[in-house]
């Protein structure tokens, strides 16, 4: 079996790359241990997850506004055909959500999904959209997701919002668990059940007040925070901080985005800004990973998802400070 993956990877952010970890893990288990892949991603240089059957290739366009640019995406497009041609089936999976409302090379960046999509069709190949999202403001733009979506064989999301979408342009489709809660085998699966979360707290209210009266003693607690999202963003985590390192417990930074291109997505930019004395930061998504892989943590305070999700399959404690309706996912 042959299988093309279409996601966002190559943005140095955690979260993608265990997706994908996990879905060809998922893809295996489905079409057999044998199965090759071939997975387009913005950024050859720095490869998170790798494997013998594993094969990366960039994807087309990369700055097609660019007149510099024509050469690569000539190459990048005759790889693009050509790896549609061998595959048996692509799967789509995207950043996760399908907006209308982001800039890019295309006014609309579904304009570019049903490009691919049409091609893919045109070769008569399978496709399947894994996992995904829909966010879409305008009602214009339902069209394009029904032409998109209507070309695929097997349509998965994540979120009833999704289902119910979907459902009203006549499209079927299923609801399926965040892969990552596969990354821990078995056990993280069977911990789904069991819940680590402590507090679920939402980002526009939460002060310091909501971590005081818990018992952190002796326990390592890393802070997986990012920007814009909380009230007095650097008042609130420089007085979390304070409060921590007071008490007697050590703290370490756990950026999950090291992105290459946005600033206001770099976890790592964000936080190095409260590096101290007894403060320290990991500072790459693999010794991101590694530090709830081998349990180096006792507690986790976090906002990004699916440091939720690593700390539960994990067996790890955790508060999580919401501001997006995907947490809900927890």
């Amino acid at each position: 079996m042959n299988i093309a993956i279409m996601m966002s990877v190559g943005c140095q952010n955690l979260w993608d790359e265990l997706i994908l970890k996990n879905e060809i893990q998922i893809l295996r288990e489905k079409y057999g241990r044998d199965t090759q892949f071939k997975i387009f991603t913005y950024d050859l240089s720095d490869i998170f997850f790798t494997d013998e059957h594993l094969e990366y290739l960039e994807y087309f366009p990369i700055g097609i506004k660019k007149p510099k640019n024509i050469f690569r995406n000539a190459r990048n497009y005759y790889y693009f055909i050509k790896t549609i041609k061998w595959a048996d089936s692509v799967v789509i999976w995207w950043g996760g959500i399908f907006f209308d409302n982001e800039t890019g090379n295309y006014s609309n960046p579904l304009n570019q999904w049903l490009f691919r999509t049409e091609i893919i069709k045109m070769l008569k190949k399978e496709i399947i959209i894994f996992w995904v999202s829909i966010d879409i403001k305008y009602e214009k733009n339902m069209k394009l997701i029904k032409k998109i979506f209507s070309k695929a064989k097997e349509v998965y999301v994540r979120d009833n919002a999704s289902f119910e979408f979907l459902k009203d342009l006549e499209i079927k489709s299923e609801i399926i668990l965040d892969p990552v809660f596969s990354d821990n085998g078995s056990v993280g699966l069977e911990n789904y059940a069991t819940n680590f979360l402590l507090k679920k707290i939402e980002a526009n209210t939460f002060f310091l007040w909501d971590i005081k009266g818990i018992d952190f003693s002796g326990k390592r607690v890393w802070l997986a925070l990012r920007s814009w999202y909380l009230n007095n963003e650097k008042t609130v985590i420089n007085e979390i901080i304070d409060f921590i390192l007071n008490s007697g417990w050590k703290i370490v930074l756990l950026p999950h985005s090291f992105h290459t291109w946005d600033d206001s997505a770099n976890d790592f930019k964000f936080l190095s800004q409260f590096i101290q004395p007894w403060v320290e930061i990991t500072s790459t998504m693999k010794e991101t990973y590694q530090i709830y892989k081998q349990k180096k943590i006792d507690f986790c305070l976090s906002m990004r998802l699916h440091s939720m999700i690593l700390s539960q399959v994990y067996w790890i404690d955790f508060i999580a400070i919401k501001y997006a309706k995907k947490w809900d996912l927890m």
